[in-house]
């Protein structure tokens, strides 16, 4: 095959902001925290309350990317149509009854969910006692090894979502 000398190699385009740099690194450092807190906390109690420190700091990176996304449609909807009122969601405008509810669909979205869930929890026990074997083993830092791998997935997830919006 002959390579076509006219073809221009293929550019990623998405050039993140410093913001977007820092939630970013925020993520990520706090995912490595999270999984290879084991390694530095060795007590269940202190480890516990360390987590549930680094939970309200990945809760808040949330809320504040959580906030960007509400902001950014709210000001595309606006663009779209300029009377807001037609976007408010009330008590008056808003019905919560049985006829209005896709009882088949709220179901499959009730076990999905909870099928996630299940999952989540399974996959977080199933690599701590990983790295407790492993350290039990005498591998040195043994929850970090595997922390740091998951905070560049969320470093590439994070970027990767935010490419695709920008």
């Amino acid at each position: 095959m002959s390579a076509d000398k006219t073809s221009k190699p293929l550019q990623f385009r998405f050039r993140p902001t410093p913001r977007q740099w820092i939630l970013t690194a925020a993520g990520s450092l706090a995912t490595i925290f999270w999984y290879a807190c084991p390694d530095f906390v060795t007590t269940a109690k202190a480890r516990f309350f360390t987590r549930l420190g680094t939970l309200a700091g990945i809760g808040s990176l949330t809320a504040i990317v959580a906030s960007d996304t509400v902001n950014e449609v709210r000001h595309e909807y606006t663009r779209e149509s300029p009377d807001e009122e037609a976007w408010e969601m009330t008590s008056d405008n808003v019905n919560f009854d049985k006829k209005n509810l896709n009882l088949p669909q709220l179901i499959l979205l009730f076990v999905l969910g909870g099928g996630f869930i299940a999952l989540g929890i399974w996959f977080e026990f199933w690599l701590f006692r990983r790295g407790e074997r492993r350290r039990l083993a005498g591998v040195k830092l043994a929850h970090t090894r595997q922390a740091i791998p998951l905070g560049l997935l969320f470093a590439a997830g994070y970027l990767i979502d935010d490419s695709m919006t920008n």
